[in-house]
């Protein structure tokens, strides 16, 4: 059985699907096409070559392909409109749900970073790494994408 990083493919796929699901649902709004993408990462994994150095170099991989077969979604003409979130989802936490909508609005960028930061945990020199962007850059985007949150938030509380 092939292994990446130490870990069977059935290891990363109980390990690592939640997280890449909730990525691309967070990305494409659709439970449907989330799981799609996710099988093609799997997909892709399963094809790589190269070795992992651990398993933090794996989860690092898995999720920017997740966010680029996420961007490849959306230059594809099978973009239809999106599903409303449905209690399909139940695999995401109920703190999350709270939130869910309101980080929709929320760019596909944003997103990411905000995803990234909050979720999975990971530093804006991390998160610059995984997007092949500027440290600084990220830390900007983050500090916009919270102000946006925050108006977001205040508005919807003021009936």
């Amino acid at each position: 059985m092939k292994k990446f990083a130490g870990l069977c493919v059935q290891e990363i796929v109980q390990t690592y699907s939640d997280t890449l699901i909730r990525i691309a649902v967070h990305q494409t709004k659709n439970m449907s096409e989330a799981e799609d993408i996710v099988q093609d990462v799997f997909m892709t994994l399963m094809k790589q070559r190269k070795p992992f150095d651990h398993e933090d170099h794996l989860k690092a991989w898995l999720i920017k392909v997740t966010f680029n077969k996420c961007k490849d979604y959306f230059k594809s003409s099978r973009v239809t409109k999106t599903v409303p979130i449905t209690e399909e989802m139940s695999f995401i936490a109920k703190e999350e749900q709270m939130v869910l909508t309101e980080i929709f609005e929320l760019s596909p960028e944003e997103r990411v970073i905000v995803y990234l930061h909050y979720y999975e945990g990971y530093t804006t020199v991390e998160i610059a790494n995984l997007l092949g962007m500027n440290g600084n850059t990220i830390g900007s985007k983050l500090r916009r994408a919270r102000m946006k949150l925050k108006t977001i938030l205040e508005e919807g509380t003021k009936v």
